[in-house]
C-alpha cells in the first residue's frame, strides 16, 4: 500500500465522484428549513412541494403536533432499538389496535 493510500484510503472514490458530478448523477441532499408544508423553504428558496407524502398537510396539523408533544413528554423520542430487541411501546400497540379496528382486521402492524 502506498503512503497516499495509507493517508487517504478512500481516495479512489474521488474520480467516481467527479464522474457522477460530470454526468449530473451525483445526489446532493437539499436542506429543508422548517416544517414540511405544501409550500416549503428548501436550500433557502420558497418552493411548491410536489414531492412529499404530506398532501393532507398533516405534518403541521395542530392536533397531531399536540399528540407528538404529549408522546415525547411521556415516552421520550423513541425506543432506541427495533421492537424485537427492546419491545413494543404501548403507544404502538394502541395505534395498531385502532388501525385493525378501523380496517376490520384481526391485527395491524
Amino acid at each position: 500500500m502506498t503512503t497516499a493510500q495509507t493517508r487517504r484510503p478512500l481516495a479512489f472514490l474521488d474520480q467516481e465522484l467527479q464522474t457522477l458530478e460530470a454526468e449530473g448523477r451525483r445526489i446532493k441532499l437539499r436542506i429543508l428549513q422548517g416544517a414540511q408544508k405544501p409550500v416549503s423553504v428548501i436550500d433557502g428558496k420558497r418552493v411548491v412541494n410536489l414531492t412529499s407524502n404530506n398532501y393532507l398537510n398533516l405534518t403541521v396539523h395542530p392536533k397531531l403536533k399536540k399528540a407528538a408533544r404529549d408522546a415525547v413528554r411521556t415516552h421520550g423520542v423513541g425506543t432506541a432499538a427495533v421492537r424485537t430487541i427492546i419491545g413494543t411501546m404501548d403507544l404502538n400497540m394502541e395505534l395498531e389496535r385502532r388501525l385493525a379496528l378501523f380496517k376490520g382486521t384481526e391485527a395491524a402492524l
